[in-house]
């Protein structure tokens, strides 16, 4: 599977990069994006706990530990999200940028990243 991006701006829009095959086994439809008061959210929309990793595309200073293929890895930033959990951060998910995550059903290990183009399994 493909990593999904969304841009925050003005307006948020998202992309799947996905193909609609391969989205049986991921949790992508469960990861709704939103904004906070510091940062952009992710909040789980499904009734069973989801994995997600996710990066961001803000290179500046503060915010390059969760900047998208640094480090060695494409995904920088993992946490699992019980049903209507809601994940906000200012530094891992800023305003002014664009993410791009994975998600699978399950806990910590459900998401397997594959390489350093975001491309994943889940598991």
């Amino acid at each position: 599977m493909k990593r999904t991006n969304l841009f925050t701006g003005s307006v948020l829009s998202v992309v799947l990069l996905s193909s609609p095959a391969t989205l049986a086994s991921d949790a992508i439809h469960c990861v709704s994006i939103g904004v906070g008061e510091r940062s952009q959210s992710l909040t789980n929309i499904c009734n069973h706990p989801i994995e997600i990793l996710w990066c961001h595309t803000r290179d500046e200073p503060g915010y390059q530990r969760s900047l998208c293929g640094s480090r060695g890895d494409y995904f920088q930033k993992q946490t699992v999200l019980q049903p209507q959990q809601v994940k906000q951060n200012q530094f891992s998910l800023p305003f002014n940028s664009t993410l791009f995550y994975a998600a699978c059903p399950g806990n910590h290990g459900a998401v397997k990243a594959m390489d350093r183009d975001g491309n994943y399994l889940c598991q």
